[in-house]
This record gives C-alpha cells, sequence and structure tokens, in this order.
C-alpha cells in the first residue's frame, strides 16, 4: 500500500504542476488549417488510391465509399470531377485541437514540452528499469525520444526485444496517449504486478510515444516536411502524395531505419487512429502472400482477443493500398511481426477516452510482449572465438529472414509448435542447417545455439540486407527483394523497368586488382546501370552497367578504395539474383605502396590456430624481398610484414604495426598483389 501511495503522489505532483497550463500550451500547440470529414462515393476500390494520391487522407474504406478528410477547396475540386461528396462534420481539424485541452481522468494530453520533461523525469526516477535514448532530431530539432524498459536496461541484453510507437500522424494524438500510458503502466507495476515484472525482467521493451514531435506540435498528419512518415520507409517506396524526395529521406524515417538495424525486434507495433482496425503486411500489394501470414494472422487475432476485438486483416484489403509503410519495411525487411492498429475512430478524442482506449488495449500490449518469448532463440557465434555474428536466420519451410544482433548474435523468433529448420548464413562461413522443433508446452519456446565454422572456401561478402527498394507492378511482380540476398541461387527480385534497389553489403567491398566484384543476374535479359557508395543515402557513383548472366565490376574505374552499398537502376526489366565478391576473401585493401606481382610463389602458415607467433614456410623465384600485409575481417591493415629472399621459413609475432598483439578472431595475410595469394588464419588467446 506504500508503494502505491507513492506513485500516486509522483502522478498527482505531475498533474499540480499541469494545473495552470491552458495559457502556455494554447501558446505552444498551433491551430491547424481546417480540414472536414466527409463521405466520398467510389465506384471500385482502385479509386481509392487515386483519392490517396489526390493528398485526400483516408479514414476508413467501406464497399462503395471512404470517409476521409479533406479541405473546402479540394471538395470543390473532386466536385468538379464528378464525385459525390457529403459533409459529415465541418472542420474536424478544429475538433481535434479542441479535444486536445480537455480534462480526462487519468490520462491527458500533454505539449511537447510537457511530454519531454516527463520522460526526463521517469528516466531519472526509475533508472532502475527505463533508459532514455534519443533516436534523432525531426527537421524543427525536436527530440525523437525511446523509452527502454527492462531489469538491466543499461546494458543489450539476448532477450526478446518488442517496440512499440505512436503519433507516427501528428493528429493521431490517441496514439501518442496509448504508448504513453503504457510507459506509465509499466514503470507503476513493476515489482508490484507479477505479469508485468517478469516481462519487465526477461524483455527488452521499447516505447516511442511521440514518433511524429513536428506533425503533433502543428496537428498536422504531415512531419515539419509536410510529407507523411508513413509513406517515406524503403520498403515499395513512391508512388503517394507527400512521400518524400527519397526513401528515408525525412529524419523520422532515418533514425528508425538505424535502430532496427543495431537492434532486431520480434514483434512491431504502431499506433494509428481514423479507424478501429488491425493492418497487418502487405499494405503495397494485394497479393495474399506474406510468406509466414499464418504468424501474422495467429498474433493479430489474440491481439484482437486480448483487447477490444478489432477486426484484422492484410492492410491492402481490409484498408487500402500504400507503398512505403514502416510496417511492409519491418516484415519485409528485419522479419518482424509487423502491424499498425487503429485505436479509435476519432484521430484526437477527448482526452475522457484516453483510459478506456489504453485499458482495451493494455492486455494485448503485455500479451505481445509475452508472446515474443514463443518460438526459435538462440546466439550465433564464431566457433573458434566464441565471439558473436552477425547473421541472416532463415526459417523454413516459410524461407522468410531475420538478424541475429551485431552486439550479441541473439535471435529470436516468434513461431508456433511445430517442425522447421534454420539455415543460418554469415559470410566467410560454413552455412548451418539447423533441425528445429518448436515444442507444444507452456512457452513453446526452444533454444538454438549456433556456432558457425569459418571457411575460406566461402564467399566471404555478398548482399546482406536490403536498404530500400522503389515500388513494382503489384498487378504482375510478385517477386520479393529479400531474393537477392546472400549467393546468387537463381531465385532474384524483379527490378521492374526504371526502379531500383539498394543492397548493404556484409562488409566494405575492397579495391584490389582486377575486378572487385559481381552482379549476378537470375534472368535471360535484362539490363541496370549498377552505382556504388558508402553511405546507404548516397551520393551514389555510376560504375557500369550489368546486362549478362553475370557482370563484373573494377572499383578503380570509380576512382574509390571501398564502397559499403550497392545500387542497381533497372533500365529495363532486371531480375537481380545476386552481388557477391567474385573470389573468396575478405575485404581487403590493395593500395598499399608496395605490392608486388609474384610469379611461382607457394607459401604455407602454420601453426593455424595462431597463438602468438606466425610461421611462414615459402618459396619464390623473386630477387628481392616481398612485403604482405595482414588485414582484419573488417578490411584493415593491421601489420606489415616482409619476406626476405633467399630465405624460406620466417617466423613473425602477432604484435601489429602499433606494438599491440593481435585480439582473437580471424585474419588475413596478402602477399604481391594476386588475389590467389590470400591466406586465412585465426588467432587465439
Amino acid at each position: 500500500m506504500k508503494y502505491v501511495l507513492i506513485l500516486v503522489l509522483i502522478f498527482s505532483s505531475i498533474s499540480v504542476a499541469f494545473a495552470d497550463r491552458y495559457e502556455q500550451a494554447r501558446a505552444e500547440m498551433k491551430v491547424p488549417p481546417r480540414l472536414d470529414l466527409v463521405r466520398i462515393d467510389i465506384a471500385n476500390s482502385w479509386q481509392v488510391k487515386a483519392l490517396d494520391n489526390l493528398g485526400v487522407i483516408i479514414n476508413q474504406v467501406h464497399d462503395n465509399y471512404v470517409t476521409a478528410e479533406i479541405t473546402p477547396q479540394m471538395i470543390t475540386e473532386l466536385k468538379k470531377q464528378g464525385y459525390s461528396i457529403t459533409t459529415l462534420q465541418e472542420n474536424i481539424s478544429g475538433m481535434y485541437y479542441d479535444n486536445f485541452f480537455t480534462e480526462g481522468g487519468r490520462g491527458r494530453y500533454l505539449t511537447y514540452t510537457e511530454y519531454i520533461d516527463t520522460m526526463c523525469v521517469i528516466a531519472t526516477n526509475h533508472s532502475n528499469i527505463c533508459k532514455l535514448e534519443t533516436l534523432g532530431m525531426s527537421h524543427t530539432n525536436r527530440l525523437l525520444l525511446a523509452m527502454k524498459i527492462s531489469d538491466s536496461v543499461q546494458i543489450d541484453q539476448s532477450e526478446p526485444a518488442v517496440y512499440f510507437d505512436g503519433n507516427t500522424h501528428g493528429d493521431e494524438k490517441i496514439g501518442w496517449a496509448v504508448c504513453f500510458e503504457f510507459v506509465k503502466y509499466m514503470i507503476q507495476y513493476y515489482n508490484w504486478d507479477p505479469i508485468v515484472t517478469q516481462l519487465v525482467n526477461n524483455r527488452e521493451i521499447w516505447v516511442v510515444p511521440m514518433f511524429n514531435p513536428d506533425g503533433y506540435v502543428s496537428s498536422s498528419r504531415y512531419n515539419g516536411r509536410s510529407v507523411d512518415v508513413n509513406r517515406n520507409y524503403g520498403w515499395m517506396w513512391g508512388n503517394e502524395a507527400s512521400c518524400g524526395a527519397d526513401a528515408y529521406s525525412e529524419n523520422e524515417a532515418t533514425a528508425f531505419y538505424n535502430l532496427f538495424v543495431k537492434q532486431p525486434f520480434v514483434v512491431y507495433t504502431t499506433y494509428h487512429a481514423g479507424d478501429s482496425i488491425i493492418s497487418y503486411p502487405w499494405s503495397y500489394t494485394t497479393y495474399d502472400s506474406a510468406p509466414e501470414k499464418f504468424l501474422i494472422h495467429h498474433l493479430a487475432q489474440r491481439y484482437s482477443q486480448n483487447g477490444n476485438n478489432y477486426p484484422y486483416g492484410q492492410g491492402s484489403v481490409v484498408m487500402y493500398l500504400i507503398n512505403g509503410s514502416s510496417k511492409d519495411y519491418c516484415y519485409g525487411i528485419g522479419g518482424e511481426i509487423s502491424w499498425s492498429i487503429e485505436v479509435h475512430n476519432t484521430k484526437t478524442p477527448p482526452a475522457t477516452s484516453i483510459d478506456p482506449t489504453f485499458n482495451i488495449n493494455r492486455n494485448a500490449m503485455l500479451y505481445m510482449i509475452s508472446k515474443a518469448g514463443q518460438g526459435i532463440h538462440g546466439i550465433v557465434t564464431d566457433s573458434v572465438t566464441g565471439q558473436p555474428l552477425y547473421a541472416q536466420i532463415w526459417v523454413m519451410p516459410r524461407n522468410w529472414l531475420s538478424y541475429s544482433s551485431p552486439v550479441n548474435g541473439d535471435f529470436h523468433r516468434f513461431y508456433l509448435p511445430g517442425t522447421y529448420s534454420l539455415i543460418v548464413r554469415c559470410p566467410g562461413y560454413k552455412v548451418d542447417t539447423v533441425p528445429v522443433i518448436v515444442p507444444n508446452t507452456t512457452d513453446s519456446s526452444v533454444t538454438v545455439n549456433i556456432a558457425l565454422h569459418p571457411d575460406s572456401t566461402i564467399l566471404s561478402n555478398y548482399g546482406m540486407r536490403v536498404v530500400s527498394t522503389r515500388y513494382v507492378a503489384i498487378s504482375t511482380n510478385r517477386t520479393y527483394p529479400v531474393r537477392a540476398l546472400g549467393i546468387h541461387d537463381g531465385i532474384g527480385f524483379s527490378v521492374d523497368n526504371t526502379k531500383w534497389i539498394i543492397m548493404a553489403m556484409a562488409r566494405p567491398i575492397q579495391n584490389l586488382i582486377g575486378n572487385d566484384f559481381t552482379v549476378y543476374r537470375s534472368t535471360t535479359s535484362g539490363s541496370a546501370t549498377v552505382k556504388v557508395s558508402n553511405n546507404w543515402k548516397g551520393p551514389w557513383t555510376t560504375i557500369g552497367t550489368a546486362s549478362a548472366a553475370q557482370t563484373s565490376f573494377d572499383l578503380t574505374t570509380a576512382g574509390l578504395d571501398t564502397v559499403r552499398y550497392v545500387r542497381l537502376d533497372a533500365t529495363s526489366t532486371f531480375g537481380f539474383d545476386a552481388v557477391e565478391i567474385g573470389t573468396p576473401q575478405s575485404g581487403i585493401e590493395t593500395n598499399e605502396p608496395y605490392m608486388e606481382q609474384t610469379t611461382n610463389f607457394n607459401w604455407s602458415i602454420y601453426p593455424n590456430l595462431v597463438n602468438f607467433v606466425i610461421k611462414i614456410s615459402y618459396t619464390s623465384n623473386s630477387n628481392h624481398d616481398i612485403k604482405g600485409y595482414i588485414y582484419d575481417v573488417l578490411g584493415t591493415k593491421v601489420k606489415t610484414v616482409v619476406l626476405p629472399k633467399g630465405k624460406d621459413n620466417l617466423l613473425i609475432d602477432t604484435r601489429t604495426d602499433n606494438g599491440q598483439y593481435l585480439k582473437s578472431g580471424v585474419y588475413f595475410i596478402k602477399i604481391a598483389d594476386n588475389q590467389s595469394l590470400v591466406k586465412r588464419f585465426t588467432v587465439i588467446r
């Protein structure tokens, strides 16, 4: 009882601080331009997409009409085009604005300043389970804050991670409220409610209540640059009104991308409003094709049962077609079970709606966090060094991927009881295929730790992750960008004419002598302009054209020493199979002051595994000393060696050029400028 009283006093003090807030709040919160809520009659579903492309804000889709928000000027224009329009609520945007200032119960709407201050107070007062992360800044320099909640919150643990956000559309403030109330609920009931305590102790929970602070302040759907952030993501980006100049052109989407690359999640939920429905992938196509739809559908059904009995289904069917959505990005690129949940028919209802709206979603949110622990879990490591590996995790037979954490090597996939197999791929390591049985037990969880074996005969660099793609023709193109990952296998992604795809390589491609990488085509025809960069946003340097079954490229022609990203712009429909290094090797620099071409040079390294000393046995017909270079797996030169003429054995210690001994791990020695004269060795301590 004492603990509850303390919490009541904490939140009461916040309420007192906000008691005289209204004058300041009205000065901070901008009055939005007028939008009217209308009914627009339609003849078919394709008219919904046409209206959306005109900038009509669609709320709900019915068989023969939509409800939408538009300006009075647009009403006049659409009527001239022959649309039948009925006004349902004049100045609906003004109503949302007025609702913001109403009084509620425990929940209330906060201004941006109040929200930032309160998040800081919560993180400070509950630092044992809360950590406030700054993901980035909006275009008007407002903070994009994430609250991480976990028992060992200061470190990245090998635990299933889940993510919630709200207010992607700034006028949908009830989505913000659901997330913010959830943060308050978790800290209030930790060490009090056994379910909350167990989840905080065994999960990493990320909550971003205000994803679009500029839109929140301006009470606008759009961000500070008039872009709809939920059309700005890199899975099938484009062909949308207000989608931005390019995929991830907006700070908010960039911050999101950066987080999801470094922190894989099991479940992704984003809260919206204007309808009451659960919308899951895909939204970019009406093709009923999500490879793991049985998992997504199962969890959506359970969310609905634990929540407000929301209807649920594929986004393009239960709502309407959109490109560049966050849920399609999360599932398509990272394998997270993803959806957007419309929690209220009114985007910003009166504050009295906050408590009941949160309450009907609360148990469903807790359930999703719990279910993140069901399925297949494990850690991927190097079998020699024990170091964690960033790897692709493909679950068969559905053949869809996720990633292990680049920090800990842990992976977590929600799966129902059954028999599956994992295919685990990491460049430079033997592919491991592991049979898995998810048991039909209380938690239905199985742990499979995987130690991958280094192998110098396996490609050490290829397309590791899709960054972004431009939209495709959904009526004819049913291929997926992730099919172009890994080594070439004849199965690819069809890049439509004039469209593009960007791939992140596993590590930088280094400029060696001769060709440095190869693009493989999965079909018998088609061409694409190939561009390279060290930044996934560019600028891009054109290196040539891929127009054959396989086309190789030399970075020298682009004047670059290294590149990390490869982009293909199709000049006719191009079946993109893979991009990979032509010879199994690490990314190794060649722009050394002295790299000699040798012939009849034979050499070996032993022992291998190496501890403190490397012994090189060699024969050479060279009439002078030969230099060699040792590189780590990222292609960084760490040591220079000299093989004197006239000798055939050499002992080399494993201290670097800086005098420090090599750490445990995989390294490469390159002798001369012939790619075949690269040997791999492993250091152990």
